[in-house]
């Protein structure tokens, strides 16, 4: 299964998400993280993958594009920080296709969504780019 180009700056609504108090101890209990940055207002970085799926907008991604989610693997995982996320904040989430492209003769696929995060002020405090891959089946020759 080939995913079809058209689907490349595909974009889900934006959405608002609070970074609050409890959030932000759960997370930083559940990855052990015993830093007091992280208990005293400041959010761990990796937080942010939590916010991203907040309304469970990579499953949406992918069943909009067609993708059944048993051939789905999370490949990649990258974050690039601008300001750090504080307790409290709003956070506009946006999240987009940036790429399609396959290997090995398009036995797999390969979706990339970007997601940019802007902070109460309106200015993009991160961005993330993660890369799905999906197997597909071989191709016969």
């Amino acid at each position: 299964m080939a995913i079809d180009r058209k689907f490349l700056g595909f974009a889900l609504p934006p959405f608002k998400v609070t970074a609050t108090p409890e959030r932000i101890a759960r997370f930083a209990d559940a990855i052990g993280e015993r830093n007091p940055l992280y208990r005293a207002g400041i959010a761990p970085p990796t937080f942010l993958k939590v916010l991203e799926g907040e309304d469970n907008s990579s499953r949406r991604i992918l069943d909009a594009l067609g993708v059944p989610l048993p051939r789905v693997l999370h490949a990649e995982q990258q974050f690039d920080y601008l300001a750090p996320v504080r307790v409290g904040d709003e956070l506009k989430v946006e999240r987009r296709v940036a790429d399609l492209y396959d290997k090995k003769g398009g036995e797999m696929d390969f979706i990339v969504i970007e997601t940019n995060f802007t902070g109460p002020s309106g200015m993009l405090v991160a961005r993330s780019r993660q890369i799905v891959l999906v197997r597909n089946a071989p191709r016969s020759h």
